[in-house]
Formats: C-alpha cells, structure tokens, sequence
C-alpha cells in the first residue's frame, strides 16, 4: 500500500497546507488574535479529522472501528502538524527571521490582555510579561520548533480521541451475512 494514498497522509497534507495558509494570513495579510487563530485551528483539526474519518469508515463498507478512527484521525492530525512547524522553522530560519518579532509581539499582546481580563495588578504584570517575553523569543528556535511538534501531538491526541468517538461505526452484531450461510461445512 501506498503511504501517499492512504486517507490519513491525503488529509494530513490538506490540513497542513490549510495551517500554512492561516499562518501566512495571520502573519502577513490580516493579523489575527492567538486565540481566534487557536479556535480556527481546532475547528479546521476537528472538522479535517472528521473527513478523513468519514472516508476511511465509507472505504471500509461503512464500519470502522474505534481504534482504526483513533489511528485515521491521529496520524492525520500529526502529518499536518509536522507539515506546518516544517514550514514555519523554513520561514522564520530561511525566509523571513524578523518575522520572530512580530510573533513575540503578537504573544505579548494576548499575555497583556489576559492578565488585564484577570485584573492582574500593573507591577506583577510587567514582571510577569518581561519572563514571557524571553521565553516567547526563545520559543522559535528550529529546536524548540521540533519539540512543539511532539507537545503538540498531545493535543492531537486529545481532539483525534474525542472526534474518533463520533466517527466510529461498529458492526451490526445482529446482522446476518448470507454469504457465510451457504460456506458452512456442516
């Protein structure tokens, strides 16, 4: 069998291809909050997840099991997520490095405003945001890159579980088969 052919490396690629876009939107055409850009991710995991399930169970004849959704859905979601974080580390080390500083500005930005949603108070808050600067500018380096992709497996995982919940589809066990009828050796 052909890896390439598989549904989950067909929708892994779409879903990785569709994060490239969102990314390159984000970052150059429309800047977008962390969080929509979060909740837009999840949406377009969820409903890639979904699809490439849904094939997978039509190419069984209708029934797949929960733990064959599990794998459909989880190696989808990991073949995307590798596809992006490669395209990122490409873009921030070959293309584009300045590009480190608006993403630690748009990091600082959504720190800022969570801790004002939280009434942080003014001291705390700049202390608290000058750590998360540093770690945000060190969050881009190809290595921390490569261990995102592992961490954000987890999170895969987490969403790959919960949408395999909703795609499975057992056998009948009350169906009959009539071809296995007539092959009995009674």
């Amino acid at each position: 069998m052909d890896i390439l052919q598989t549904n989950w490396a067909k929708y892994g690629i779409y879903y990785g291809v569709i994060s490239i876009l969102i990314q390159l939107i984000s970052f150059y055409v429309v800047p977008i909050n962390i969080w929509v850009q979060m909740l837009v991710g999840i949406i377009i995991m969820c409903v890639t997840f979904y699809l490439a399930g849904k094939e997978e169970r039509n190419d069984k004849g209708g029934v797949l099991t929960y733990g064959e959704a599990l794998k459909t859905t989880f190696l989808t979601g990991f073949v995307g997520l590798v596809i992006s974080t490669l395209f990122l580390i490409i873009l921030i080390q070959l293309v584009d490095p300045g590009l480190v500083e608006k993403l630690t500005q748009m990091s600082m930005d959504a720190a800022r405003g969570m801790m004002e949603s939280f009434g942080m108070p003014e001291d705390q808050m700049a202390e608290a945001l000058e750590k998360a600067e540093e770690d945000a500018a060190n969050s881009f380096t190809p290595v921390r890159q490569l261990i995102n992709i592992f961490t954000g497996s987890i999170m895969v995982l987490i969403v790959a579980a919960i949408m395999s919940i909703f795609i499975k589809k057992e056998a009948d066990p009350n169906a009959i088969d009539l071809n296995k009828i007539g092959d009995s050796n009674v």
